[in-house]
């Protein structure tokens, strides 16, 4: 796997994540109250409650979906600057070999 690749996943990653948050904020404006329900609400509590669980439980799941994307961006990005100073500590090696070779 190169860098770059690395660096694409992790913002593909970061673009989800932005997304799941979009998306966690818009499950919190879809909470209503009970009022909005009007007379027929009293009927309506145990859908009422179904839904909110429902809803909390969606919303859980996109924040947690988000931290994660998040996370697995910054480790890709560890990963991508670990492989380059890596990458750097093997040519210079290689260089300080070669000059003992031909010295």
């Amino acid at each position: 796997m190169t860098p770059e690749a690395l660096t694409g996943h992790g913002q593909g990653c970061e673009s989800l994540a932005d997304k799941f948050g979009q998306l966690a904020d818009l499950l919190q404006q879809a909470r209503v109250d009970d009022q909005c329900f009007g007379p027929i609400g009293k009927e309506l509590v145990n859908l009422f409650g179904i839904y909110m669980d429902s809803l909390q439980e969606c919303q859980d799941l996109a924040s947690k979906a988000q931290q994660f994307l998040v996370k697995t961006k910054q480790s890709l990005d560890d990963t991508v600057k670990d492989y380059a100073e890596t990458e750097q500590q093997i040519s210079e090696m290689l260089k300080k070999a070669g000059e003992g070779l031909g010295g």
